[in-house]
C-alpha cells in the first residue's frame, strides 16, 4: 500500500491588505479632497458656510453655484491681463456631480434666487446676465448670448442629456462643436468680439458619467471645473441659519454695474505677487502634463486658463462685499486672491481626475472593472488566470494579457498570490486571494470554508495516486494552473 499523496495545502497570509483604489469599483466614489474654503476670501467663507447649512447642502455646490453667478453677471465684459497677449474672461463652465437627493437643487436655487434679483434690477439697465434654465436649441441659445454684453448663462439643474444636447442640432444629429467651444473663450480682433459669452452650469449623474460625458470628449469634458462632495449630515431644520440672500444679491449687483462689455471689458492686470503665484502653478502644470494623456490632458491644458479665471472670480468677489458706487473699481488681482485660485484649483484637479477617470476610463481600466464586478457578483475568495481570461473577460484576452490584467489588480491591492505549502508532489496551482474587503469579510470566509471542503478526502488522494498511468487526474478546480518551477 503507498503513501497517501497529499494535495497543495493553502494557507492564509497574515499580512495586512492594502488600501484599494475604489475608483475602479463601478459605484465607488473615490476619497477626494474636501473643500479649501480658505481659498475664498475672508467674508465669503462664512457667508458659504452659512448658506450650505441653511439649504441642507455641500459647500461645494454652493460655491459652484456663486462662481457661476458671477460669470454670467460679468461674461467677456471682466477679463483678467495676464500679459498684453494673453486676457482670460469671466467665462466658466461647471458641473455638480452627484446622486439623487445629494445636495444639488437646494444649493443650486439659494442662487438662481439672488439671480432672479439680479435679473430684474440691470435688466433695466440693459446689462446683466440672461439665465436660461430651460432646453433650448443651440441656435436660440446663441441668440440669447449676443443680447446682452454679458452673455449668457446656461444653468440646468436637471441631471438630464444636457451636455449631449449641445453637440447636436434639433433633429439629434451631431453638428460641427467649433461654436460652442468658441463660447467658453471668445476671440476678440481688430474687428471686434467674436462669439457670445456662454457660461454654464449643470448637474451630472455619476451613475451615468460614461454616458453624459462619452461624446464629449471633443473638447466638452475639458473645459468644466467638476465637484463631486460627499453629501453634507443631516442637520435640524430648527438648528438652520437663515440664507442672507440680500447680500449676495447686492454683491452681484455691484459687479454687474462694473462690467464693461466684450469691445470695451473692464480688465484686472495681475499684481508682482500674483504673477508670482501664476509662475509657480504653471511651472508645476508642465510637469504634470508629462505624465498624462486623454481627457486628462486635455483637462490639464486648459488650467492655465482656468486658474486665472477663477483668481477672477475671487478678486471681484472680494471687492464687491465693500465696493458701491462711489468707491474706486477693483484694480488689481493681488497675490493671496491668486495663491487661493492655485489651492481651488488643485481641489478642481483632483475631482476632475475622479469624473474624467469614470467617464473615459483607459484601456487597461476597463477589464479591471470587469474583473472585479465578476469577482463580487460571485463572491469568490479565489481566483485563477481562467477564472479570469474564460469567465470573467469571456475569452476576450489570451492568457499573458489575462496575466497582465491579474498582476494590475495585485498593484491595485484587490489580490495577491495565494501562499501554499510544499508537498513534494508536483508545483502547487497557481491562484490568487481576493482581498476580503472587496466581497465582505463574512462571505468571504464562507468561500475559504467551502474551498476547504470541497478538497478530496485522504482515501480520494490514495485513490488518485494509485490510479496506475492510465489515469487523469481530475483538475481541481476552473483554471488550477499550477505555478511554474
Amino acid at each position: 500500500m503507498s503513501a497517501v499523496a497529499e494535495l497543495p495545502i493553502a494557507t492564509k497570509s497574515t499580512d495586512a491588505w492594502p488600501e484599494t483604489d475604489p475608483s475602479l469599483l463601478e459605484e465607488g466614489r473615490p476619497a477626494l479632497p474636501a473643500f479649501p474654503l480658505q481659498s475664498l476670501p475672508p467674508w465669503w467663507r462664512a457667508w458659504v458656510s452659512e448658506t450650505a447649512l441653511g439649504a441642507g447642502a455641500p459647500v461645494d455646490y454652493i460655491v459652484q453655484a456663486l462662481l457661476a453667478s458671477v460669470a454670467g453677471v460679468c461674461g467677456a465684459g471682466v477679463v483678467a491681463q495676464i500679459t498684453e497677449t494673453w486676457h482670460e474672461p469671466m467665462i466658466l463652465w461647471q458641473a455638480l456631480v452627484g446622486g439623487p437627493s445629494s445636495g444639488k437643487t437646494p444649493a443650486l436655487e439659494a442662487l438662481r434666487r439672488a439671480l432672479g434679483g439680479v435679473e430684474k434690477t440691470a435688466g433695466r439697465e440693459k446689462r446683466g446676465p440672461v439665465v436660461i434654465d430651460h432646453d433650448m436649441p443651440f441656435a436660440r441659445l446663441l441668440a440669447a448670448a449676443n443680447r446682452q454684453p454679458a452673455g449668457a448663462l446656461l444653468w440646468r439643474d436637471e441631471p438630464a442629456a444636457w451636455l449631449a444636447a449641445l453637440g447636436c442640432n434639433g433633429r439629434g444629429e451631431a453638428r460641427a462643436i467649433s461654436p460652442l467651444l468658441d463660447t467658453w473663450s471668445p476671440l476678440r480682433t481688430a474687428m471686434g468680439p467674436g462669439s457670445p459669452a456662454l457660461s454654464i452650469i449643470g448637474c451630472l449623474d455619476p451613475a451615468r458619467l460614461d454616458g453624459a460625458l462619452r461624446d464629449s470628449a471633443d473638447g466638452r469634458a475639458a473645459r468644466f471645473l467638476y465637484a463631486w462632495p460627499l453629501p453634507a449630515p443631516y442637520r435640524s431644520v430648527l438648528e438652520r441659519p437663515p440664507c442672507r440672500e440680500s447680500d449676495v444679491v447686492n454683491a452681484l449687483q455691484h459687479i454687474a454695474r462694473i462690467a464693461g462689455d466684450p469691445a470695451r471689458p473692464l480688465a484686472l492686470p495681475l499684481d508682482e505677487p500674483a504673477l508670482r503665484h501664476l509662475d509657480g502653478h504653471l511651472s508645476r502644470l508642465h510637469g504634470a502634463l508629462q505624465g498624462c494623456d486623454g481627457a486628462e490632458a486635455a483637462w490639464l491644458g486648459k488650467g492655465r486658463g482656468m486658474v486665472v479665471r477663477l483668481a477672477l472670480a475671487l478678486a471681484l468677489l472680494d471687492w464687491a462685499v465693500t465696493g458701491s458706487s462711489v468707491l474706486p473699481q477693483p484694480r488689481a488681482i493681488r497675490g493671496e486672491i491668486m495663491s487661493g485660485a492655485c489651492q481651488l484649483w488643485d481641489y478642481f484637479r483632483a475631482h476632475a481626475h475622479a469624473v474624467l477617470g469614470r467617464a473615459f476610463p483607459s484601456d487597461g481600466e476597463q477589464p479591471m472593472r470587469q474583473v472585479l464586478a465578476w469577482i463580487r457578483a460571485r463572491g469568490a475568495a479565489q481566483v485563477s488566470r481562467e477564472d479570469v481570461r474564460r469567465d470573467a473577460l469571456c475569452q476576450a484576452p489570451n492568457a499573458h494579457q489575462a496575466l497582465q490584467v491579474i498582476q494590475s489588480l495585485e498593484r491595485a491591492g484587490f489580490l495577491r498570490k495565494a501562499d501554499y505549502k510544499p508537498d513534494g508532489a508536483g508545483r502547487p496551482p497557481l491562484r490568487w486571494d481576493v482581498n476580503p474587503s472587496l466581497i465582505g469579510e463574512s462571505l468571504a470566509g464562507i468561500a475559504g470554508i467551502a474551498e476547504i471542503a470541497s478538497r478530496p478526502e485522504p482515501s480520494e488522494a490514495a485513490a488518485l495516486s494509485e490510479g496506475g498511468a492510465n489515469s487523469t487526474p481530475a483538475r481541481a478546480g476552473n483554471g488550477d494552473e499550477r505555478a511554474p518551477p
